[in-house]
């Protein structure tokens, strides 16, 4: 593995070089560089061409070092890569197991992780459109912290099990830490911080959790209930990750926040109180489905702009045109990224808090 990670490593090296040669020639001749989206992609449900660099004020500058959230297209699965700038990275999901999702998925880490190590890894629910390669991904590189579903019988749920036994072996030999995910859990920056506000804990009301856990057969909204519904802030730029939570766990987030028991959890780390007013990014819960991103929820959050990691022409019919319409309800102007249309969604944010989207458009709109 570490043979295979360093030879790709430096041919990357030579390809970047290259690349960054033919846009200096590119620029130097007039040139047009269509690389860069600053929210032209699909716009307010409507779709549009990805933009050009420097078009009616659209922010561009240098992505090296800075923070970014990269929604992977992994087709109808999720994958969520964030490089904290400070040296910290975290997944979120890891896609539906599949060669090309783990390709796509360990080519990003193989690019920004250090040292083969991933500081955080965050399993939001057992489905396997999220957990598909976690096994491999645990295998092949050194986590440091892992953030799973407290779940009373995990031998009950394929092939999440294959990934929490490598975790409960790593934890016994003292080579990993694990968290079971729930409101207040915390993960802390100098410019950043990262908060669950849902699910809340077992034996708590409301909880995601005690369905799940009391169940013999539990349903999938029940199982797709217990991802975290996760508030990120980085420099005041706002994104909200949602895993497949549902409606009532939307409801829960938003209790957690209003009660003030969310904001307590930040004022012992000596952070600003969660802001859910106007969010820069959110990243729609369940592929799009319908039986998530309810009405309160986004009439509450009134998301700038959304990503939907969706496959094409998938069985689900996702992303729903309800869905859709209700977001456009809450944000008329927001702007939606489909992965299925846009491939990877990589969205950065500099050190004075502008941000910059950049699309692979892999697909003409």
């Amino acid at each position: 593995m570490n043979g295979r990670i360093k030879l790709k490593r430096r041919l990357k090296s030579i390809a970047y070089v290259l690349l960054a040669v033919c846009f200096l020639f590119c620029s130097a001749c007039g040139g047009e560089h269509l690389e860069y989206d600053n929210g032209g992609g699909t716009t307010g449900g409507e779709t549009q061409p990805p933009a050009s660099p420097n078009v009616n004020g659209e922010v561009v500058f240098d992505t090296d070092g800075c923070f970014s959230v990269r929604f992977l297209d992994v087709g109808n699965s999720d994958a969520i890569f964030i490089d904290f700038a400070d040296g910290k990275t975290m997944l979120i999901d890891c896609g539906e197991k599949r060669e090309s999702n783990l390709k796509t998925i360990e080519n990003c880490l193989d690019e920004h992780v250090t040292d083969d190590t991933l500081n955080y890894l965050v399993l939001t629910h057992p489905d396997s459109d999220h957990v598909g390669n976690a096994a491999d991904i645990l295998t092949d590189y050194k986590v440091e912290t892992a953030y799973i579903p407290k779940l009373a019988q995990p031998e009950n749920f394929n092939p999440y099990y294959e990934a929490y036994e490598i975790i409960e072996n790593a934890r016994t030999a003292g080579n990993i830490k694990r968290i079971y995910s729930e409101v207040g859990k915390t993960i802390c920056g100098d410019d950043y911080y990262l908060i669950m506000l849902s699910p809340n804990a077992r034996g708590t009301t409301d909880s995601a959790y005690d369905k799940v856990n009391s169940s013999v057969d539990p349903s999938a909204d029940d199982i797709n209930d217990i991802s975290p519904i996760i508030y990120l802030d980085y420099k005041g730029v706002r994104f909200i990750f949602t895993g497949d939570a549902g409606f009532s766990q939307e409801k829960v987030a938003l209790n957690n926040v209003d009660s003030g028991l969310v904001n307590r959890y930040l004022k012992n780390k000596q952070k600003p109180d969660v802001n859910l007013t106007d969010i820069d990014f959110l990243k729609v819960s369940h592929h799009g489905s319908d039986d998530a991103s309810g009405n309160e929820f986004l009439q509450r959050i009134t998301p700038k702009n959304a990503v939907i990691s969706v496959g094409g022409d998938n069985k689900y019919g996702h992303p729903k045109e309800e869905t859709l319409k209700r977001i456009k309800a809450a944000n008329e102007n927001y702007n939606l990224y489909l992965t299925s249309v846009h491939g990877t969604v990589s969205v950065y944010v500099n050190g004075d808090g502008q941000t910059m989207v950049k699309t692979d458009a892999k697909k003409a709109a």
